[in-house]
């Protein structure tokens, strides 16, 4: 199912366009576009569909979503006026988005042979261990 008619089936206004957003009341949207919600004023709680994690937000902060997430936010204090803020990211060059994943696929394979050299330099630190505990022995 496709963010277009997801969103139009829960009846749900989409996140599209950069801009403030007032909760006098509890509100619901759909990302259009991958972005971030900030606080511009007071404290919210946000959460996603599908996200077990609830997350209360104090002014300057922000909360990254995908393409397709359903958000759900409510002012904390009903007293208390709140203002978030939509800013959806510029979509990222099909080149960019490779050389990201090369560089994270490099770092991987980095830290999965730093893994394998500390296990390997453990064991020889064992084995001179050993070593001089017999030495000791037979001295």
């Amino acid at each position: 199912m496709n963010t277009h008619s997801f969103a139009s089936a829960l009846g749900l206004p989409p996140l599209a366009q950069p801009g403030s957003l007032a909760l006098p009341q509890a509100r619901r949207w759909v990302a259009r576009a991958d972005g971030s919600v900030t606080v511009q004023a007071g404290r919210a709680w946000l959460t996603r569909d599908g996200d077990l994690a609830d997350h209360v937000l104090g002014t300057g902060d922000r909360l990254v979503l995908r393409e397709g997430d359903v958000l759900t936010a409510e002012a904390w204090r009903a007293d208390e006026p709140t203002w978030l803020v939509w800013r959806p990211e510029p979509a990222q060059p099909w080149l960019d988005r490779f050389w990201r994943a090369g560089v994270a696929a490099v770092a991987e394979a980095l830290a999965r042979g730093a893994r394998g050299l500390a296990g390997g330099l453990l064991a020889l630190a064992r084995n001179a261990e050993a070593r001089a505990w017999r030495a000791q022995g037979c001295i």
